[in-house]
């Protein structure tokens, strides 16, 4: 370990952070929520906004090219457009989003503003109603009206994520990236992970792989593989035939994607999770409220990553664990 940069023992370098502001969402989606709420973090264990902004200039001296804000929902939080400034600031190249979409309307022209290069939008239908039952009360006219006004903004990329959810997820593939195809959007089809006792129950009941999402969509374009130089992300991309869009396909449980791994994830209570399947993390509110400097923070950040980030995810093998633990509360 003898780069100030972070890596792995596995020859991953870790140049990607997701950074959840919030644990909170207005939407209680049914793979993410189970039905009687979210536990919340106590609001003495949340970062403020000064802790933030000095993990995003920690982060940045690390080599961090990329950070991704997340929730919850992280529209609803106040401080957003401050996040994303702050990390501008900070000289960190690529300032993405994900959302639901919901508030976006009224946010996509100051996101476009402060920067943000993509947003990510939750559309796991188009269908009014199926919508409202996945999301448990969301409206599908405020999502497409949001994501209308992220392209009139000019955001420079726009991505729809679908989380694969039983025969009716399959039914809606095809509608779904003619959508996309008409706007012009990108969109990733992602199967449900065992995260929580929500995500865990959709994986044992409504499970589709991403085989079968590609063998559907066959059936009415052709899929050419594609080449992402730069981005090692989980998704497996193609061009449309007939179109500049990209198709992705994310198969946490049916393709292990680990080996090109290059991220890590900060919850709102200051977590830095190493793996989405697996416990290891380094607890860094305590760090920042003993207020160590900055180089002995980013010391421990880079030895604990090289030592701790384990080589893969154990979702198949220990489901037990993942019941445990909330996709919410770790960063979407």
């Amino acid at each position: 370990m003898h780069t100030p940069f972070l890596s792995d023992r596995f020859g991953r370098r870790i140049n990607y952070v997701r950074i959840s502001i919030t644990e909170h969402c207005n939407f209680r989606c049914v793979y993410c929520s189970p039905a009687e709420g979210t536990p919340y973090f106590d609001r003495e264990d949340h970062l403020k906004a000064a802790e933030y902004d000095r993990l995003l200039q920690i982060f940045a001296r690390l080599g961090v090219q990329h950070v991704r804000l997340t929730g919850g929902e992280p529209l609803i939080h106040p401080g957003l457009l401050d996040r994303v400034r702050c990390a501008k600031r900070a000289g960190i190249p690529k300032v993405s989003l994900s959302t639901n979409g919901y508030l976006l309307d009224r946010l996509a022209g100051a996101l476009a503003e402060a920067g943000v290069a993509r947003i990510n939008v939750s559309l796991d239908s188009l269908e009014a109603d199926r919508f409202n039952r996945i999301t448990r009360g969301g409206k599908l006219g405020r999502v497409l009206a949001g994501l209308d006004a992220a392209r009139q903004a000019g955001i420079p990329s726009i991505k729809l994520n679908v989380v694969l959810q039983g025969q009716d997820s399959l039914d809606e593939l095809p509608d779904l990236v003619e959508y996309a195809r008409q706007h012009r959007f990108d969109i990733q089809f992602i199967e449900t992970m065992p995260l929580g006792m929500a995500g865990t129950a959709i994986l044992a009941s409504d499970y589709v792989s991403v085989a079968a999402a590609k063998q559907r969509l066959e059936r009415h374009w052709r899929l050419e593989p594609v080449q992402s130089p730069g981005d090692q992300g989980p998704a497996r991309a193609h061009r449309l035939e007939g179109s500049d869009i990209r198709v992705g396909f994310i198969s946490p449980i049916s393709e292990n994607f680990c080996s090109t791994c290059n991220r890590v994830r900060l919850t709102a209570a200051g977590r830095l999770v190493f793996c989405l399947g697996q416990e290891a993390g380094l607890d860094l509110l305590p760090l920042l409220r003993q207020d160590p400097d900055d180089a002995a923070i980013a010391s421990m950040i880079r030895e604990r990553v090289w030592f701790e980030k384990p080589e893969r995810h154990f979702f198949n093998e220990d489901q037990s664990r993942s019941a445990r633990v909330y996709m919410m509360r770790l960063g979407g």
